[in-house]
């Protein structure tokens, strides 16, 4: 019996087997990997077992084998390419067979490209790798990088001179923090509506606010966004507009009222150069604003320093300024947010004109809070406290309760606290 005849009862593996053998032997290299002579590998498959073979039978054997014969040899120095520039650095390009993918660390990296990792550090990386599963079906991993290696230098650091850097203990530092003293720290206080507010409800707010008025400031500025009060009169539950509301005791709420604004302020005097108090009047209680303030004023003018500023009107819009920030203030209820900057600008030009950072201030939607940049000019519409009512109810303004400060330097705001 001939060899040819032997191949006639050759199983599936062993031709297999001969076509792997034929693959390497007429296998050339191209640019990404290897391919072979499929044309010779066929004449002497014919010559050798006396059976034809197609082309396309063929190619199901070899077509994982391209690539795949060049990454089990990579340990061949042939299939690691070096060249070395007149610099010393080293471009090294390789291509491997892994059984799982993994990340390799820039020692191993220049260890796989055959470069001593003690005398050379990588420059710059470009690696890729792709998965394939072979006849028999195990998935592998091809990996292919090319690196470019330069010299260690006689004053570059080693890694281990690395790690003695970094276990070294830091030196503890100690730094003048900028800023205490400097800072700005308004105070939104909007829709208080005592009494349907009690002080009881903001005990822990005001413990808050204070705290954060120990940082130290040079104007802290109390704004009164108006309905500091549920009703506009002392004997009847009723607001500016004369709706009808349920009753509220309103010597209780102007004497808590009185209670907070008192212990705000005392406490923010000792912690400040200077304390502003701006106001706007609501639609509740925006005749009994007026009074309120003034009594403010009348208590804190007896202070020898003078440092509290009470700015006082009965007006629906005011405007302030901190350092170079023009700020407007309004109770929300007439000119819309973001008509605001107009109003503004016509009847406050010269403050308008003469400040770099402008802001609007508001409330009236209790909970329906924002902020947002319109044209370059922050529009700040400020939440409330207050417990929820019919009203936060019926218009869906009742899902957070808080109150907002807001810090600023000469120029612009720094930052935002939530109390609540």
């Amino acid at each position: 019996m001939n060899i040819k005849e032997d191949w006639k009862r050759a199983t599936t593996q062993e031709k297999q087997k001969l076509i792997e053998e034929l693959w390497q032997k007429y296998a050339y290299e191209i640019t990404g990997g290897y391919r072979s002579d499929r044309s010779k590998i066929i004449a002497d498959y014919i010559d050798i077992t006396g059976e034809n073979i197609t082309t396309s039978t063929l190619s199901n054997y070899t077509q994982k084998m391209d690539l795949e014969y060049l990454y089990a040899t990579r340990n061949d120095p042939e299939h690691i390419r070096h060249s070395v520039s007149n610099d010393g650095s080293i471009t090294s390009s390789i291509r491997q067979r892994m059984s799982e993918k993994r990340v390799f660390t820039n020692r191993e990296l220049l260890e796989l490209h055959a470069i001593n990792p003690d005398e050379n550090v990588i420059d710059r990386i470009v690696s890729n790798e792709w998965s394939m599963t072979n006849a028999d079906g195990d998935t592998y991993f091809n990996f292919q990088s090319k690196i470019i290696a330069k010299p260690i230098v006689a004053n570059q650091m080693t890694l281990e001179e690395f790690r003695e850097i970094v276990r070294v203990e830091p030196k503890v530092m100690k730094i003048e923090t900028k800023g205490i003293g400097t800072r700005h720290l308004v105070v939104g206080l909007a829709d208080l509506h005592f009494p349907a507010t009690r002080l009881e409800d903001l005990k822990e707010e005001m413990a808050e606010v204070m705290g954060i008025m120990e940082n130290g400031y040079d104007i802290i500025v109390f704004e009164q966004l108006g309905d500091l009060f549920e009703s506009s009169q002392m004997k009847a539950s009723v607001t500016l507009a004369g709706t009808i509301l349920p009753t509220a005791d309103m010597a209780v709420a102007w004497q808590e009222a009185k209670s907070f604004y008192h212990t705000l302020i005392d406490h923010a005097l000792m912690y400040c150069n200077k304390v502003q108090i701006e106001h706007a009047c609501g639609n509740h209680s925006g005749n009994m604003e007026y009074p309120f303030m003034d009594g403010l004023k009348d208590r804190y003018s007896l202070l020898e320093e003078k440092k509290v500023e009470v700015n006082l009107h009965n007006d629906y819009r005011t405007a302030y300024r901190i350092g170079n920030i023009g700020i407007m203030l309004s109770h929300g209820d007439t000119v819309p947010l973001a008509k605001l900057p107009l109003k503004f600008a016509s009847e406050y030009p010269l403050l308008w004109g003469d400040v770099e950072h402008r802001e609007c201030h508001t409330g009236h939607k209790h909970n329906n809070f924002k902020e947002v940049d319109i044209d370059g000019t922050v529009m700040r519409q400020y939440p409330t406290p207050k417990p929820s009512s019919d009203y936060e109810d019926k218009f869906g303004y009742n899902s957070r309760k808080f109150i907002q400060l807001v810090e600023y330097n000469n120029d612009k705001s720094k930052g935002t606290y939530e109390i609540g």
